[in-house]
């Protein structure tokens, strides 16, 4: 038989692991909570985190294809400015002529098949510019263009005729793309009546293959009409300039993306510590 003293201290040991067992559960209850807010306030990081370095990152490859793109039109704008300057003086030539070369034609022109390149605009008017197939006398057919012509209304097409016979005609050479066309963006069909918002060889498909895929700009000669066109004025030099404008766009970018990250970390872990 235990002395009375003993059995008070087992009551009162007892009394403090069942005080013990019913405290441990609530504790558990409030420590989960806290691991969840953790656990979620670390995926927020995470996610914040990844849409820092997915936007400057998009933002820097935009720059550097930008950047690409303006160097490559540095190099074509040279390249043209070289052909132009020693472009040959071609006569019914049947090789491939080089791009800016000046051409005489003898021939006539294909009046019924003749089209309007819209929207284009001279000294402040709206008008077309004239697209007339050209028929040599070695039965062969260029596409030339006559020149600007302005319209009468936004959407009206305007009147020009055309010489008939044969005759004599001479123009700057351009050539089209792999498609026959002067590329671009086109909103909706290319070709809308007598109206096409580019040049393309496609819509004269009915006359057979031309002699080359490009278009001669009129220069001299009966049927020619306001000159229009004429190559970009923009040196390469500028859009060399323009290329650099772009690679430092995405050199700031860059910076401001790898400084923005590491403050964010900084942030966070500051967060935490507190």
């Amino acid at each position: 038989m235990s002395p009375p003293g003993a059995q008070t201290v087992a009551g009162e040991h007892s009394a403090a692991l069942a005080c013990d067992s019913r405290a441990h559960p609530a504790d558990k209850r409030k420590s989960v909570p806290a691991a969840q807010a953790s656990s979620t306030a670390a995926t927020q990081e995470r996610q914040v985190g990844r849409g820092w370095w997915l936007f400057w990152g998009c933002l820097i490859v935009l720059g550097l294809c930008l950047c690409s793109w303006q160097v490559m039109r540095g190099q074509a704008r040279a390249q043209h400015l070289e052909d132009t300057a020693s472009a040959p003086e071609l006569v019914m030539p049947t090789a491939p002529p080089a791009s800016a070369s000046l051409i005489e034609l003898r021939g006539e022109w294909l009046a019924e098949h003749s089209l309007l390149l819209d929207n284009r605009t001279l000294d402040k008017r709206h008008g077309v510019a004239v697209l007339t197939p050209f028929r040599t006398l070695d039965g062969r057919w260029w596409l030339v263009e006559r020149g600007f012509v302005a319209s009468p209304a936004p959407r009206s097409d305007p009147e020009f005729t055309t010489p008939t016979g044969s005759g004599v005609i001479s123009g700057r050479w351009q050539w089209l793309n792999g498609q026959g066309n002067s590329g671009g963006p086109l909103f909706g069909p290319n070709r809308e009546g007598q109206r096409l918002q580019q040049v393309d060889l496609s819509a004269w498909q009915a006359l057979g293959t031309p002699a080359f895929a490009g278009v001669l700009h009129q220069t001299s000669g009966e049927g020619r009409f306001l000159p229009w066109w004429q190559p970009s004025n923009m040196t390469p030099e500028r859009h060399y300039a323009y290329a650099l404008q772009w690679l430092g766009l995405s050199l700031g970018a860059a910076v401001v993306m790898v400084l923005g990250a590491r403050r964010q970390r900084q942030s966070a872990l500051r967060q935490r510590q507190a």
